[in-house]
C-alpha cells in the first residue's frame, strides 16, 4: 500500500527531500508479476478524488484509490496541476509538503494503467486526474449511472429532485452512509456500492 498522509509526527521534511523520496519510490520497478499481471474484468479500482483546500493560486487535491479486496492501494495529497478557481482555504497547516503535479502523474499514471476504474460521477472524479491519466486505463466506469439503473430495475425510491450524492445511493442500498470526506473513506464506500450492484445483478440474473 503506498500512502502518504497530511500530517505525520516529528519535524516537517523539506519539500526537496520529500518529493526525492517520492521520486525513488516511484522509479523503482514494479515486480515483474506485477508488470505482467492480467486484471479479470471484474477487477477494478475504485477511486476519489477531493479538494483539500487552496493557498492563493495553490489547488490541494487527495487521490486515493481502492481495489476489489478493500485495500487502499493509495492515498496522496497533491497540488493540482491547474491553477485554482474559488476554492477554500486550507482548513489547517499540512505538516507534509504535496507532491507536486509532475510526481503525482507520475504516480497515478503507474496505479492506473491498464486498470478498470470506477468512480461516482465519471466526467467530474476523471476531471480531476492527472493529463493523460484516464488514456492509460482500460475503462472508467460510472457508480452513480450504474445506481440510477439498478434502482429503476428494483423501483427503489428517493427523491429524485434532489442531486444523489454517495450517501443517498448507499442509504437507499441499505448500506452504511458515508460520513466522512476522506477520499480513502469515499473509495471504499464506491467498492461497497458497486459490489452491491453487482450481487443486485446476479439476483436478477438468477430470477
Amino acid at each position: 500500500m503506498f500512502s502518504i498522509a497530511s500530517k505525520l509526527v516529528g519535524q516537517r521534511p523539506s519539500a526537496a527531500r520529500f518529493a526525492l523520496a517520492v521520486q525513488r519510490c516511484a522509479d523503482q520497478p514494479l515486480p515483474s508479476k506485477a508488470r505482467h499481471r492480467q486484471r479479470a474484468q471484474d477487477d477494478r479500482l475504485y477511486f476519489a478524488i477531493r479538494s483539500f483546500g487552496a493557498t492563493g493560486p495553490r489547488h490541494i487535491l487527495q487521490y486515493a484509490f481502492a481495489d476489489d479486496r478493500g485495500n487502499v492501494v493509495m492515498s496522496a495529497f497533491a497540488e493540482a496541476g491547474r491553477p485554482c478557481r474559488g476554492g477554500h482555504d486550507l482548513a489547517e497547516e499540512m505538516l507534509v509538503a504535496p507532491l507536486d503535479p509532475a510526481a503525482i502523474s507520475h504516480l497515478v499514471g503507474r496505479v492506473c494503467r491498464d486498470s478498470n476504474l470506477v468512480a461516482f460521477g465519471r466526467v467530474l472524479q476523471a476531471g480531476l486526474l492527472p493529463d493523460e491519466t484516464v488514456h492509460r486505463a482500460a475503462s472508467v466506469d460510472c457508480a452513480w449511472r450504474r445506481f440510477l439503473r439498478v434502482s429503476r430495475q428494483r423501483r427503489l425510491t428517493f427523491d429524485r429532485h434532489q442531486p444523489l450524492t454517495l450517501s443517498d445511493a448507499l442509504t437507499v442500498a441499505g448500506l452504511p452512509p458515508l460520513d466522512s470526506p476522506d477520499a480513502a473513506m469515499r473509495a471504499l464506500a464506491i467498492r461497497d456500492l458497486w459490489m452491491w450492484m453487482d450481487s443486485v445483478d446476479l439476483e436478477r440474473e438468477g430470477a
